[in-house]
């Protein structure tokens, strides 16, 4: 009763700041209109209506936003340029507009150090790592919490610091670094203590809470959820409140703890109920359905799951929705109606599939993002180059002039001599000027990343390695640029350099779009298997990376071509590669690690077919399983590791090809998968 009388009042505030909010708008508005404002003036006026419609209308406080950037140019202040480029990311971070979002701080980061503007810095550092963070770029959000820590150490900024603590344990939580993150989230709380600061430490207790719970030590959670819980009672946040009861009806019901575990579950219902949160609500729905079973109250339980059920439907939340699903098919199973349990549990693989690829289309927008941003980065490093050895061509010729006219009238024969050393310096200048333009327009027409969810991180280490590079040639065009008298060439050779190493991750992003677009074209040509099975690995091979798996070749390089659909001819390998990776990883769990793990690929001719062989010493396959394995849905993997279609899709592409698959294994010895394809075929 005290929540829900505390929360009418909550909803009273509210309402009365809204009431309160849109006057005070409409005075700044009434303010920017009047035309009496110096830029400075009408800067400030633009970021308050900023800042004050934000949490209302997105698309007005972007407008009102870029008014105050334009501003802050007109009065060529660059500190104004950078709080309106912080204000504008965080807008965009909030609509989850990653690309916007970190364009924008990066801006405001480089101005800021361009002003050694310290107190601004830990600020732009923070934004950045919070974006990595939810951008899956772990290693690039921890060294911009790392570089925000040490700034507010320096400055001596307590709060600062804890803060700093607590977002590098959410990277390490979020990297599954649990015990790293536990660290990280006691440094924060116990500044938090030496200040004072009371909903920090609640926050802090609740980091604690579910670092322990990742980490198995139950009883530690339920004495920081116990903490934290009184201190955001006394300060009334119905919101982490709610959090709080949920995560402790998760340990209770962990520890066999039924009926408290329910009871927590109940409160943390009535609260989302309070709040109309409805993924809470759902949540919380799902959480009592499962606790009821396990308390043996079917019809309740059945209740609470069908109320969840509906609730997801109605809101489109899909993770709610599938657990919704699984639970639903636990209580028909447990029921025995094995039919309406087969039924949910399908549509649970169903929507577990479309969440997945929804998953791994977001890691490669993600990606694409990144990429995006570096990019525009690279060109503006560029256009700053041209413009610096536009300026020396110039500076130069200049002094050349003057040179020439003193000199003229005592020594005319030198006055010919620097006129054509100056003629050929102009011609080495435009020669530079031309090779600079023609690069940046390579660059800018450099293909973006296509979408292929199973790849991201492939694609990500294969285009690391190009892009170091292409830092060190920038760092080292820097310190050239700073000389008095720049080498010309050496400036041009190095941005030669940096072209080819983006001429290589050009060369990355079309094999994969080349993959991904050929699974959908009806393609039938000759093509070479060895070549094919090359991008299969190039694919998969950092799946392989500190494996300790030995990956041998042997292709006979006079193989003849076959005809077919080549990208879906490396789907098969690619599926092969992963199968026999997955199979020795099984062997490695089942003895410890203990023999020397190897994958061997070979192709050659037998008559009139092609043959293609991936073998390993896996966990191998069962007789029993071996007439079903290349059946839909049938997989020996354990649950949530496959989903029984790889096999399947990979002998239909070898039957459009007229040929056929052959399996021999034996368990703990391992398998090989063979492919046999006619030599002249209609794909």
């Amino acid at each position: 009763m005290r929540v829900k009388i505390f929360f009418v009042i909550l909803l009273l505030f509210l309402f009365q700041a809204s009431i309160t909010c849109n006057p005070q708008i409409d005075s700044l508005k009434r303010i920017l209109n009047s035309g009496s404002l110096s830029d400075e003036a009408r800067f400030g006026v633009l970021m308050d209506i900023t800042r004050l419609i934000s949490p209302v209308s997105f698309d007005s406080a972007i407008k009102y936003g870029l008014g105050a950037m334009e501003a802050a140019n007109e009065t060529g202040n660059n500190y104004n340029i950078a709080a309106a480029s912080k204000l504008i990311g965080t807008i965009y971070y909030r609509q989850y507009n990653y690309v916007n979002a970190l364009d924008y701080f990066q801006q405001a980061l480089r101005i800021n150090r361009e002003l050694n503007n310290l107190q601004a810095l830990p600020a732009c550092y923070n934004n950045l790592g919070l974006v990595y963070n939810n951008l899956g770029y772990y290693e690039e959000a921890l060294k911009n919490h790392l570089k925000q820590l040490s700034y507010n150490e320096g400055l001596n900024n307590k709060k600062g610091v804890a803060i700093s603590n607590r977002h590098i344990g959410n990277v390490y939580n979020s990297m599954g670094e649990n015990q790293k993150a536990l660290e990280y989230y006691q440094n924060s709380k116990t500044i938090s203590e030496q200040l004072g600061d009371t909903n920090s430490i609640g926050t802090s207790l609740i980091n604690l809470g579910v670092a322990n719970m990742s980490l198995k030590n139950y009883n530690t959670a339920l004495d920081n959820f116990m903490q934290a819980l009184a201190i955001k009672e006394r300060l009334e946040d119905t919101k982490d409140i709610a959090k709080i009861y949920s995560n402790l009806g998760v340990i209770y019901r962990t520890l066999e703890k039924f009926e408290l575990a329910r009871n927590y579950f109940h409160k943390g219902l009535e609260l989302n109920e309070s709040m109309n949160d409805k993924r809470g609500m759902t949540v919380s729905l799902i959480n009592l359905g499962d606790v009821y079973i396990d308390l043996r109250k079917f019809q309740m339980s059945f209740d609470y799951l069908k109320r969840a059920l509906v609730l997801a439907q109605e809101t489109d939340l899909k993770k709610s929705l599938m657990e919704a699903y699984k639970s639903l098919s636990n209580w028909y199973e447990l029921q025995g109606e094995f039919k309406n349990a087969l039924d949910y549990y399908k549509l649970q693989a169903s929507l577990s599939d479309s969440l997945f690829n929804i998953e791994k289309s977001r890691q490669i927008k993600d990606l694409q993002i990144v990429y995006e941003v570096e990019k525009k980065d690279k060109e503006i490093l560029e256009q700053s180059i041209s413009i610096q050895a536009y300026q020396s061509s110039q500076l130069y010729f200049l002094l050349a002039i003057l040179i020439i006219l003193g000199v003229a009238s005592v020594f005319y024969y030198r006055y010919r001599l620097k006129k054509r050393v100056n003629r050929e310096l102009e011609i080495k200048i435009a020669e530079a000027l031309t090779k600079q333009k023609e690069q940046q327009q390579i660059i800018v027409h450099q293909a973006s990343l296509t979408s292929l969810g199973e790849l991201a991180a492939g694609i990500a280490h294969e285009i690391k390695q190009p892009l170091q590079n292409i830092s060190l040639s920038n760092e080292t065009l820097d310190m050239e640029i700073r000389e008095e008298e720049p080498e010309m060439e050496f400036i041009a050779k190095t941005v030669k350099d940096i072209y080819e190493d983006i001429k290589r991750i050009k060369f990355i992003i079309n094999e994969i779009s080349n993959f991904s677009r050929g699974q959908q074209d009806e393609l039938c040509e000759p093509f070479n298997v060895n070549t094919r099975i090359q991008n299969a690995f190039l694919l998969t091979r950092t799946r392989f990376a500190n494996r300790r798996i030995d990956v041998k070749f042997t292709l006979d390089e006079h193989i003849p071509e076959i005809v077919g659909n080549p990208y879906k001819f490396e789907q098969v390998i690619v599926n092969f590669l992963n199968n026999a990776k997955d199979a020795i990883e099984e062997k490695a769990e089942k003895t410890k690690g203990d023999f020397n793990k190897w994958m061997t690929v070979k192709s050659f001719s037998d008559g009139d077919d092609v043959v293609v062989e991936v073998s390993d010493n896996g966990i191998g396959i069962s007789e029993d399983s071996k007439t079903n394995i290349f059946l839909p849905f049938f997989t020996t993997k354990a649950l949530g590791k496959g989903t029984g279609l790889g096999l399947s899709i990979s002998l239909g592409i070898i039957k459009e090809m007229n040929g056929f698959i052959e399996l021999e294994s034996e368990l703990m010895k391992g398998t090989t998968m063979r492919v046999k394809i006619p030599v002249v075929a209609v794909g």
